[in-house]
This record gives C-alpha cells, structure tokens and sequence, in this order.
C-alpha cells in the first residue's frame, strides 16, 4: 500500500509541477495570443512528422531574421501552419514545406506573416489541451484535481483520528492499569 501511495504522489507531483504549467501556460497563451512574446499552437495534421507529431503543442517566438532549416509558424489565411522553411527568397518571403510532404508550399510566405519560429514542442499534449477546451473536457480539468485532493486530506484525516483514537485508548489502559495496580 505504502507503494502505490508513494507512486501516486509522484504522478501527482509531476502533474501538478510540470503538465499543469504547461497546460494552463498553453491555455492562457492560446487566448491571449502571446505571453512574453511566446506564442503556442496544437499540431492538427500530420504535415511535418515524424518531426513534429500530430497533437503536439509548439512554442514560437518572432525573430529578428529566419533561415533555412527553421520550422517557423505562419499565418496562412485563416489557418495557422507550423512548416519548414526550404528556400529564402529575399529578406521578405520563404519558401516553405512540412517534412511529411514531397512537395512545397504553393505560396511564397512574407516576413510579416510569421507568427515565431519554434522553440520547443511537447508531444501529444495538444490533444489534452483541445479536449480541454471542450465542455466535457473543462469539468474534469476542475473535478479530478479536486477529487484527488478532497481524497488525499480525508486519507490524512482518517490517519490522524486513528492516531488520536490509538493514544486514547493507551491512555485509559494505561489509567486502568495503574487504578487496578494501586
């Protein structure tokens, strides 16, 4: 029992001290659009695996220039895309492709389309960080943690009674004893 109870506080630290942060500095960066200059977005298709996997979370940040080899995200339309850049142009536009694609894009991408170049990705995150966006997905982000703490203070609190229920009885058979002694 002391293992799982060991093992479970572990998976507990770990959630709390690094997928949380990650989480919720995803989710406040996702609705504001940037935090220190730091922009997140989930990978939805598999365009640049296996570098990238889909449902990735990719941290960007603008740079003062891009180059070959960079894997920069970019305004394309409506959508935002998380490519590689192939081919300078100019000082002014990219040519980009993903790494899962034979071909290149088909349009040219400018400087001022660039939303950062990537800094890290965490993989397979940004499928927890889309459900949670969801109804259904909100409510446990809430609940479980809460749940999980409600039932480690009362596991606390059943231990200290016992405790206390234990140095009780001690000490009426201790009184006992001394009263039948006498």
């Amino acid at each position: 029992m002391k293992i799982i109870k060991k093992i479970i506080h572990v998976v507990f630290t770990i959630a709390v001290f690094v997928l949380l942060p990650a989480v919720v500095f995803t989710l406040v960066t996702s609705k504001t659009n940037a935090f220190a200059g730091i922009q997140s977005f989930v990978v939805l298709s598999g365009s640049m695996q296996p570098t990238i996997p889909v449902g990735s979370i990719v941290y960007t940040q603008k740079q003062a220039s891009y180059q070959k080899g960079d894997i920069v995200a970019f305004k394309s339309g409506d959508v935002n895309v998380t490519h590689r850049i192939v081919d300078v142009k100019d000082d002014s536009s990219f040519v980009t492709r993903g790494d899962a694609n034979n071909a290149s894009d088909s349009k040219t991408v400018a400087v001022n389309d660039i939303l950062g170049k990537e800094l890290v990705f965490l993989s397979y995150i940004g499928r927890l960080i889309i459900f949670l966006k969801t109804p259904q997905g909100f409510f446990p982000l809430i609940i479980f943690p809460t749940t999980v703490f409600i039932v480690l203070e009362l596991w606390n609190l059943k231990k200290e009674i016992e405790k206390q229920v234990e140095k009780h009885i001690e000490a009426k058979v201790m009184r006992k004893m001394e009263t039948s002694s006498s």
